[in-house]
C-alpha cells in the first residue's frame, strides 16, 4: 500500500452474519471503521418527532425513540419501515459520505449491512465484501444479541438474498465456523488489499 494513500473497504452482510465481527477484526489489524448502525442511530433524534408521530408514543422512551421498541414496530410491516428508510437514509448516507472524506489515508472499512443499496457509497469503494452464513447459524447469532426467532425471521424477510447481492462483492466472506476461521479469512483478504495499493 503506497504511504498517504486511502483505501475504502464496503462490508456488507444480513442480520447475523458475523459482519460487526469482522469489521472489528479489520480495525485490529489496523484498519478503522465506519459503522452504518452507529450513525443510523445518531440520526435518530433528527427524526424523531415524524417517527412518533407516525408510529406513536410507545416507541419512545422518554424523549428518546426506544431502538428495541422501534425495531419491534418497523419489522412488522415493509411499508414501515420502508417509512423509516426515506427518513433516515439521506441523513445517514450525507454524514457516512462525511466520514469517509474525513479519512485522508490508511484502510477505511464502512460496516454497512445495505452498503449495495446506496449507489452513493458503493461510488467511493475501493473493495466491497459480502458475508454470508447458514439461515440456522444467522439465527443462533442473532439470539445472543437479543433477537428472538420471530423477530430474526420478520428481519430476514425484509433483507435481499446473498445470492443476489453476491455478484456485486469483490470477496464473499462463507461465515459457517469458528471465529478462528473467520480471522483467517478477513486476513487474508486484508493482506490482498494491502498488496493490492
Amino acid at each position: 500500500m503506497r504511504p498517504g494513500s486511502r483505501v475504502v473497504v464496503g462490508l456488507a452482510g444480513n442480520v447475523g452474519s458475523g459482519k460487526t465481527t469482522a469489521a472489528r477484526m479489520f480495525v485490529d489489524m489496523g484498519a478503522s471503521c465506519i459503522s452504518a448502525d452507529e450513525i443510523g442511530w445518531e440520526v435518530l433524534p433528527e427524526i424523531s418527532l415524524m417517527l412518533q408521530r407516525r408510529f406513536g408514543k410507545e416507541i419512545m422512551k422518554g424523549r428518546s425513540v426506544d431502538k428495541r421498541k422501534l425495531r419491534d414496530v418497523i419489522f412488522t410491516d415493509r411499508t414501515k419501515l420502508d417509512y423509516l428508510n426515506q427518513l433516515s437514509h439521506p441523513l445517514l448516507v450525507k454524514k457516512i459520505v462525511e466520514k469517509i472524506s474525513d479519512v485522508k489515508s490508511g484502510i477505511v472499512v464502512v460496516d454497512a449491512a445495505l452498503l449495495f443499496d446506496w449507489s452513493e457509497i458503493c461510488a467511493l469503494t475501493d473493495y466491497t465484501i459480502l458475508m454470508t452464513a447458514r439461515d440456522d447459524i444467522m439465527m443462533a447469532r442473532a439470539k445472543e444479541k437479543g433477537i428472538d426467532e420471530r423477530m430474526f425471521s420478520m428481519i430476514r424477510s425484509m433483507q435481499k438474498d446473498e445470492k443476489d447481492l453476491s455478484g456485486n462483492a469483490d470477496f464473499v466472506i462463507r461465515n459457517n465456523g469458528t471465529i478462528a476461521e473467520l480471522r483467517k479469512k478477513c486476513e487474508e483478504i486484508y493482506r490482498r488489499i494491502k498488496d493490492d495499493c
